[in-house]
């Protein structure tokens, strides 16, 4: 019983520290948790169900938190809840094929895919400050598609990709985080949804322990992202995600 909820508390604690940096700065928790359990011995197809449970949640939380501390305006007609409605709605598509994938590609393949993924989401962050364009709904679009594909099949990248090209293409920091936390709901729910269908069984202890962690994150989160810029955290962020990919891509051939 003690060994047991160690472990709980173990899998709360690696869901929670994630969720505060990808709920604040709009990227971090799928490409930094999935990679670690990966590493920790737990499956492909056990972890992305429970990571998408988890972010449908937590993206739940972090909108109406953000929207309430007046991070973003998501009131129906609004310009930033237009912009979550595209690419979720989009990104809903892109989430559906790569759950679809996921559920078919072997443990190695998908291992390597996510590791070599997270890689280069870290370089495209650490790139993008020299990077600029003009904001368009065709950007925005593709950027959900992109983002939610890889939600899809490793149950991460949509957040780092629909984050890094909203600040890409003039929008605020608050707004970016906060309009990540929303689409990517859409994206978690279609995905989800895929796993079920397909006959995935979800394991519940290890789903409820993650979704625990994720949803004590999200007022804090909020709250962060009311106070803070964020822009070393960002970096931080960056460097860990290719740690974090290496290692990945190590334990993949070990």
């Amino acid at each position: 019983m003690i060994s047991s909820s160690i472990n709980f508390l173990f899998l709360v604690f690696i869901s929670f520290v994630p969720s505060v940096i990808d709920s604040s700065f709009g990227m971090g928790y799928g490409f930094i948790v999935t990679p670690l359990l990966l590493i920790l011995g737990y499956n492909p197809i056990q972890i992305i169900p429970a990571i998408l449970v988890s972010s449908l949640v937590g993206n739940l939380l972090s909108a109406i938190f953000h929207h309430k501390l007046r991070n973003v305006d998501f009131n129906l007609k609004s310009r930033d809840f237009k912009i979550a409605l595209v690419i979720g709605g989009c990104g809903s598509i892109g989430s559906l094929f790569g759950a679809l994938l996921a559920v078919e590609i072997s443990q190695l393949y998908l291992s390597l895919y996510i590791g070599i993924m997270v890689i280069a989401i870290g370089l495209f962050i650490l790139s993008s400050q020299y990077l600029s364009f003009k904001f368009s709904w065709l950007r925005m679009t593709a950027l959900g598609l992109i983002g939610a594909f890889n939600k899809g099949i490793s149950g991460s990248g949509f957040g780092p990709i629909v984050t890094t090209g909203g600040l890409l293409v003039g929008l605020s920091e608050k707004v970016t985080v906060s309009i990540q936390s929303l689409s990517e709901l859409l994206a978690s729910s279609v995905g989800l949804a895929t796993f079920i269908l397909s006959g995935v069984h979800i394991d519940a202890y290890f789903t409820i322990a993650i979704v625990t962690g994720v949803s004590i994150a999200s007022p804090l989160a909020a709250v962060i992202v009311k106070r803070s810029s964020g822009e070393k955290l960002r970096w931080m962020i960056a460097f860990t995600a290719i740690l974090i990919g290496f290692f990945t891509l190590i334990r993949t051939f070990l």
